[in-house]
């Protein structure tokens, strides 16, 4: 009789313990492997231009050292951009309390008059907003050191790929070499499609954000439009942070609070498309992710590092699919990673099918047992002979 086959208890549980340990210094390395996983997608996304320059001449440290400082200068003034239109509804703090204020009174009279509610404190508290947008500001702060990590890891790895490459041949000298240059092709063409469909995305969002803002007479509907396009790359939360923005500048400019009302529902309307049509037509299957690990995996790196972690979580689960398949004993967890197939949906699958195909012997073999019971003891061995 055949039987399951287990895994090595022992295997099994060092496998588990040394996630573990991996979790840990995930933890407690945040500060480092954050920014060193940021550099590798923006290393990627830079090689092509790093390729360009030294194709034309340029020392590879040289040709290294302009794509990541041209590419720095644009983040910079988009960060500029966004950082003084902050600064710029810092100033405008007061006049949002004062408006919001006057809603929530409002809200508070409305309800207490039609459902007999008694008012019993504030909706909301906005005598520490000012705290709010100071948190901000050192958020900011924080960001833009990040930032110039990024930037000096991305050095690093364009300039000493081939160093790089030579310690994987090394590390994994076992292993064929073909085998591992496939490992990093892949990776790398994961990662720069996944960016470029990204882009694309960006694009038809912060376009079609931005027409709607336009529309209802928002102030800046460019700036606001596509900075919620960006923020599409935080799954679920951007769009609540893309949203507020334009939704505080509508209370504070606008006689009406509909127009606030107004903005949500364009961002609710874009979000729809994007979510259905969007980015499954426009990024398809660039990362081909099950889409329960990425649930899954969206919620585990916003446990370990936050809002980094949401950005990271799509990507990094990808390229772990990607090392999952090349390995021998983890072939199974690189299928599980990856997205169903067609034939995994249809009303019958291989195994039921070979169930159904079994069924005439399990009812006959159920019917002898149910007849053979009501034998009395002394005729068992004659009918078992039978």
């Amino acid at each position: 009789m055949n039987e399951i086959k287990f895994a090595n208890p022992v295997r099994i549980a060092a496998i588990l313990f040394i996630l573990a340990i991996c979790f840990v210094i995930l933890a407690w390395a945040e500060v480092l492997i954050i920014p060193l996983l940021f550099a590798i997608i923006f290393s990627s996304m830079l090689f092509p231009i790093c390729l360009q320059l030294e194709k034309w001449g340029l020392h590879k440290g040289l040709a290294a050292f302009i794509a990541v400082l041209v590419a720095g200068i644009l983040l910079a003034l988009f960060l500029t951009v966004v950082i003084t239109q902050l600064l710029h509804l810092t100033e405008q703090a007061p006049q949002f309390i004062q408006k919001m204020g006057i809603l929530v009174d409002r809200a508070e009279a409305y309800i207490s008059k039609h459902w007999h509610i008694q008012k019993a404190m504030h909706l909301f508290q906005f005598d520490h907003l000012g705290q709010y947008f100071s948190s901000t500001m050192s958020f900011t702060a924080n960001l833009v050191s990040q930032f110039v990590l990024v930037l000096l890891f991305s050095f690093f790895l364009l300039y000493f790929r081939v160093f790089f490459l030579e310690f994987f041949y090394k590390a994994f000298a076992s292993s064929d070499k073909q085998l591992i240059d496939d490992t990093i092709e892949k990776i790398y063409l994961v990662i720069q499609n996944y960016l470029l469909g990204l882009l694309k995305v960006i694009a038809i969002i912060g376009a079609l954000n931005s027409i709607g803002l336009w529309s209802l007479g928002i102030d800046s509907p460019l700036f606001f439009g596509f900075l919620g396009g960006i923020l599409v790359i935080i799954p679920y939360i951007g769009i609540l942070i893309g949203s507020a923005l334009p939704f505080i500048v509508a209370l504070i400019t606008k006689d009406s609070a509909w127009y606030a009302v107004g903005v949500l529902g364009v961002f609710f309307f874009v979000h729809i498309l994007e979510g259905n049509l969007i980015t499954p037509y426009v990024v398809g299957s660039k990362v081909s992710i099950n889409p329960l690990i990425a649930i899954f995996s969206l919620l585990l790196f916003g446990k370990l590092w936050g809002l980094p972690g949401l950005i990271l979580a799509l990507p990094v689960t990808a390229i772990c699919k990607i090392i999952f398949d090349m390995l021998p004993g983890f072939k199974a967890i690189g299928f599980l990673l990856g997205r169903p197939q067609k034939y995994h949906f249809k009303k019958y699958s291989h195994l039921h099918a070979k169930l159904r195909s079994r069924a005439p012997d399990i009812t006959t073999e159920t019917d002898a047992t149910e007849t053979d019971n009501p034998v009395p003891a002394g005729n068992t061995t004659s009918t078992a002979t039978s």
